[in-house]
């Protein structure tokens, strides 16, 4: 009897183990559908895909992604059940609307320099009568607003061809740098014959995936395990190299 009552016991805990990670899987991936907030650029969404797919197959659930089109529009996305779970910068992920997991990549602000334009370094752009572009409610804005004290802000919208429109700002001469991610900056400056990158980087942006305010802390320590494993499996190093992605880092632990 005390056999027959142990096994019992033991069926009972394996039944309440699966029917707590089917619990989990649902909080995270209602019906089976894991929809993915992202921003439409290489070095966020196109990073992330590969992550999330990843994510995605260890719950057993059908991955949608939700591409927003600039850093605005993703902002506003919080609170507003668009997405199960997000992965985008995290100074964008406000705390009071998500919690975010540790930090998965880190991306480099560079600067662009316009040809016949000298910068030696970093500290020498913020002068007066010097004009700097970067991209509109970017990360890169937000540093450079708080930053600069002399020099002008031009910003231009996020879009689909930015890195040309960051060349074709600086090749008008209506910008003597252009200041953004690396994954523009790179791309812009190789489309530009004489533009050169300024040495060194203006500011870090970190990216991180993060759930809706409200999650349990089960729910949020089973993500939290799951971007961990892609981060130290490769998955995430094979999602920068197959970009190839420069400025552009796993995060170390």
């Amino acid at each position: 009897m005390r056999r027959l009552l142990l096994s019992i016991a033991a069926l009972l805990g394996v039944f309440g183990a699966v029917f707590g990670q089917t619990s989990l899987v649902s909080e995270i991936a209602p019906g089976g559908k894991l929809r993915v907030g992202m921003i439409a650029i290489t070095v966020l969404g196109g990073v992330a895909e590969p992550v999330v797919g990843f994510v995605g197959q260890k719950l057993g659930a059908a991955v949608e992604p939700v591409m927003y089109p600039n850093p605005e529009a993703y902002l506003q996305s919080f609170g507003k059940a668009e997405w199960d779970i997000a992965i985008g910068p995290r100074v964008l992920a406000p705390t009071d609307k998500a919690d975010s997991t540790a930090n998965l990549w880190a991306i480099s602000l560079v600067y662009v320099a316009a040809p016949g334009t000298e910068f030696p370094d970093i500290a020498s752009v913020d002068k007066a009568g010097i004009r700097i572009g970067t991209i509109r409610g970017a990360p890169s804005d937000r540093v450079l607003t708080r930053e600069i004290k002399a020099a002008e802000i031009v910003r231009i919208p996020l879009s689909p061809t930015i890195a040309a429109d960051a060349a074709d700002l600086l090749r008008s001469g209506k910008a003597d740098v252009f200041g953004a991610d690396s994954g523009v900056g790179y791309p812009a400056a190789g489309a530009l014959t004489g533009a050169k990158i300024v040495p060194g980087a203006f500011g870090t942006v970190l990216v991180a995936a993060a759930l809706p305010k409200g999650r349990s802390p089960a729910a949020q320590a089973l993500l939290a395990t799951l971007v961990e494993e892609a981060r130290q499996t490769g998955v995430v190093q094979k999602a920068i190299d197959a970009k190839g992605l420069k400025g552009v880092n796993v995060v170390s632990k």
